[in-house]
């Protein structure tokens, strides 16, 4: 795709003065045409959209020029740390989180398959939920080790397997009347496409992660509530149970974070605590106990990010978000709580008379609303002004108590103590953004236009995050609303300008030592360690950088640091790392609103080819880096779009346009530089 800048003036900001970059550096004459000279003239940077797949690739081929020198870019360490974490995780599902999940799955089968041969009434209804429950996550297994449910609950359980093979949109449960489930959520994305025992494990840990057991509000069925303690008590008392589940459960959190809905654990300890003994078979029995019990749950938790299909009337009360148990509740994540938080019905109807309508605008039975986050809602509640102001410009504040929400939102993210976004690696993003955002522009570039490079790189790093997260990530839903002159120069040194970026360089170490710390092998070990030792020094050689320069020993230690970080991700497990896990482009569906049937993607692109206007030591160059690309669109609810959907529509050119406000940043791409 070729993307037109936006016309400049003729008046330039001068940045270039005299100098001519294509006289020193002729590698560069073919793509600096006139209007993208204007571009570095008036900016002091130009991106350019290539069709290379590999950041690390590009990197080694524009670091052969010997004009030209190269910028290291905070995008090629954000990108680095994505590929390592999801190769750790791969690693770790494949070989560990797989096998256990299995054993536990078909342990808990076995027990439920027992408790509804063996108990009577209304803890047998129970058994039979608990029972099709774990036959259906067995089955998405593929379990050959146990009996599966016969008769008319054979039936149940194939029309269950059919809904979740064929993505079948929101329907009721077949045996939990009033849960509807969005079946579309079971089309593996991210990782989980590479190969049949990924899916397998996708499949499973979504329908553990999403299916709900309400806890009841009063004159509500307790049959669900039901099934959710004898699975709890079951978990706790079966042989092998509660430890292979906190064996899958525990290092999930050490990646993705806690969770907010009830889970095993949880339910048997407040159980516990509020009955004043142990919990048992015989509690099933006991209604107004368990009326109780869902009182004093409803009471104490409190889960703020709806993920699944609810309607609001008019009349109630907005941001109502049902409390449920689930086995492996998928987690807290600060993103989705903030979309949550910034969509209808927490956020009123459209007061704009903008045409077309705003990106975030969508009809409902209650009329235009706020269906759609985007990714720049996140920037703003982390005090982004630059975010902001475009979120205003778009048309995307103008609507019902948006303001109030957003405000609410930015004061509760300024009090979020640092240790809050320690307590996962996937809480640590946040870390890397906020210490990213106070990044120091190079010297000679527009600054609000530096910002927008931000934008996109603090956007596309985040739109990886999300696919890593795919799985584990609670996932936000919209409530359903019902109702010069030329002169000879010698050749430069071979030079290297590393983006001023010093304290981002020393979060993402930090998170790499207690990712080294948590790890099981020394391999492992070594490659976050080694990467840590990495960012240590280029926290080091950008105060250098800023107050003296650097030697001719570290422009060249920066150049080789380049080629070692593509290598270090080999490390973490004998499993190699192949051309697409290096790939930069990726894809996520982070936002599902059900009364426009469609998703909201986030993708990182194909690395752009990014010139910067550099003073080496009073001396002015082009240097060269690369950076990330960002998309944000929508897309039918029935068609979650997969990494492979997503590299064919960026092979083919059929990729959406880049957001409009970084349009000023690109320059026109010409068709005879190789990329």
């Amino acid at each position: 795709m070729i993307i037109t800048a936006l016309c400049l003036t003729t008046t330039h900001a001068g940045r270039l003065g005299n100098f001519d970059p294509r006289n020193r550096q002729p590698d560069l004459e073919d793509i600096l045409s006139k209007s993208n000279l204007e571009k570095v003239d008036s900016l002091g940077f130009v991106f350019y959209p290539t069709k290379s797949t590999d950041i690390y690739a590009m990197y080694e081929n524009l670091a052969e020029s010997q004009h030209t020198p190269l910028f290291v870019s905070a995008d090629l360490i954000l990108h680095t740390f994505h590929v390592m974490f999801a190769h750790m995780v791969e690693t770790m599902e494949a070989e560990e989180l797989l096998i256990r999940l299995e054993d536990l799955t078909a342990i808990m089968c076995r027990k439920a398959e027992e408790d509804y041969k063996t108990l009577r009434g209304k803890a047998r209804d129970a058994a039979r939920i608990e029972y099709l429950y774990f036959a259906v996550g067995a089955k998405l297994l593929d379990l050959q080790s146990v009996n599966y449910p016969e008769g008319r609950d054979a039936e149940i359980l194939k029309t269950e397997l059919a809904k979740i093979e064929e993505h079948s949109g929101m329907q009721e449960c077949s045996f939990l009347p009033g849960v509807i489930e969005d079946y579309t959520q079971y089309q593996p994305r991210g990782h989980y496409t590479k190969a049949e025992h990924y899916e397998r494990y996708f499949k499973a840990m979504m329908w553990f992660g999403r299916i709900p057991l309400h806890v009841p509000a009063e004159g509500e069925s307790l049959d669900g509530f039901r099934a959710a303690l004898l699975i709890s008590i079951n978990l706790k008392q079966v042989e092998h149970a509660g430890r292979l589940w906190n064996l899958v459960y525990v290092p999930t959190s050490f990646f993705f974070g806690s969770s907010e809905d009830l889970s095993p654990d949880q339910l048997y300890l407040a159980a516990k605590r509020f009955l004043g003994e142990t919990p048992s078979v015989k509690l099933l029995k006991k209604d107004d106990e368990l009326r109780e019990l869902a009182a004093y749950l409803r009471e104490k938790i409190k889960p703020r990010i709806l993920s699944e299909y609810t309607e609001v009337l008019p009349e109630e009360e907005p941001g109502y978000v049902p409390l449920s148990f689930r086995f492996f509740p998928q987690r807290f994540v600060l993103d989705s709580y903030v979309f949550s938080e910034l969509v209808g019905d927490r956020v009123g109807a459209y007061t704009g008379n903008r045409e077309p309508r705003p990106f975030t605008c969508g009809m409902t039975e209650l009329g235009e609303m706020r269906v759609f986050p985007r990714g720049l809602d996140l920037l703003a509640v982390m005090n982004n002004d630059e975010a902001f102001s475009i979120l205003a410009s778009d048309g995307d504040a103008e609507y019902e108590a948006y303001d109030e929400q957003l405000s609410a939102l930015k004061r509760s993210y300024a009090s979020t103590p640092e240790e809050m976004l320690r307590a996962s690696v996937y809480s640590s993003w946040f870390k890397f953004a906020r210490a990213y955002s106070v990044s120091n522009p190079p010297e000679k570039v527009h600054e609000q236009a530096w910002e927008r490079k931000k934008l996109l790189t603090t956007l596309g790093s985040w739109a990886q995050l999300k696919h890593d997260a795919v799985l584990y990530g609670k996932q936000s839903y919209t409530a359903y609303m019902a109702n010069g002159d030329y002169h000879e120069e010698p050749e430069p040194a071979e030079l290297a300008y590393l983006e001023d970026a010093p304290l981002l360089y020393r979060k993402i170490a930090e998170c790499a030592l207690s990712i080294a710390a948590f790890s099981h092998t020394d391999w492992c070990r070594n490659s976050w360690q080694d990467f840590a030792k990495t960012l240590d020094e280029f926290e080091r050689l950008t105060g250098k950088q800023r107050r003296q320069g650097l030697s001719e020993d570290e422009y060249l230690w920066l150049r080789y640091a380049v080629e070692d970080l593509s290598v270090m991700a080999a490390g973490i497990s004998l499993t190699p790392v192949t051309e697409d896990d290096k790939r930069m482009a990726q894809i996520s569906d982070v936002h599902t609103d059900p009364n426009t049937a469609q998703v909201l993607e986030e993708a990182s692109g194909n690395p752009a080819r990014l010139l910067v206007l550099v003073d080496f030591s009073g001396r002015l160059y082009v240097a060269q880096g690369a950076a990330f690309t960002y998309y944000e669109f929508k897309q039918p609810l029935s068609d979650r779009l997969t990494d492979e959907k997503w590299w064919e529509m960026l092979e083919k050119g059929e990729e959406p346009e880049m957001p409009a406000w970084s349009a000023r940043l690109w320059g026109v791409s010409s068709p005879s530089v190789e990329e």
